[in-house]
């Protein structure tokens, strides 16, 4: 069975697996929020990574996206804020109304993820797949886009600004499906 067709892992199951790879401390399980994260919301906190990295750092070799495995996990309303993600594979993640501002995504694999509802504004994404990913409502504004992969992406309601999109390619029934906009707004908070 392919990553992209398997059931995704509990709730519960996926923290498992965080903590099980020294992602989040072991013990209590964070609790899921109720909203999307803010960078100033009160503890308790859900899944969060601040100010931190997530992946494979380079010295070993070329990062890959893959390299590190977070794949069929459900992990809703995860906070991302100021982080390097790099060669992290979330193929089949469900990242659903995230908050993933003020980060660098080198060579990460989004395939299949569902990053609806999410804030993925000024953000640096270069070398991400977002294949056949649930982009729906998401804001993409003030991020940069290098060479990514949005083949078959959801695009339904996605906010991006024309100049944003110079570079990337996007198929007419993705055009007309974004929200575009005219300038790009504010910035997010936490910056």
């Amino acid at each position: 069975m392919s990553v992209s067709r398997a059931a995704r892992l509990s709730y519960l199951e996926s923290c498992q697996v965080l903590q099980q790879r020294g992602l989040i401390e072991a013990g209590e399980m964070p609790p899921l929020p109720d909203r999307r994260p803010q960078y100033d919301d009160e503890e308790p906190l859900g899944v969060t990574f601040f100010r931190t990295f997530v992946g494979e750092d380079g010295d070993e070799g070329d990062a890959q996206a893959g390299s590190c495995d977070l794949v069929r996990l459900k992990l809703p309303r995860t906070y991302f804020g100021k982080s390097g993600i790099q060669g992290v594979s979330f193929q089949n993640t469900d990242l659903s109304e995230s908050t993933l501002c003020w980060n660098d995504f080198a060579d990460v694999n989004f395939t299949d993820a569902d990053l609806s509802g999410g804030d993925l504004r000024a953000s640096l994404f270069e070398n991400v797949r977002f294949a056949r990913a649930n982009l729906r409502n998401a804001d993409l504004r003030r991020s940069s886009f290098v060479n990514c992969d949005f083949t078959d992406a959801d695009m339904q309601g996605v906010r991006l600004t024309p100049a944003q999109a110079e570079d990337l390619r996007f198929s007419e029934s993705q055009r007309q499906a974004i929200d575009w906009q005219d300038d790009d707004g504010e910035e997010p908070p936490g910056g």
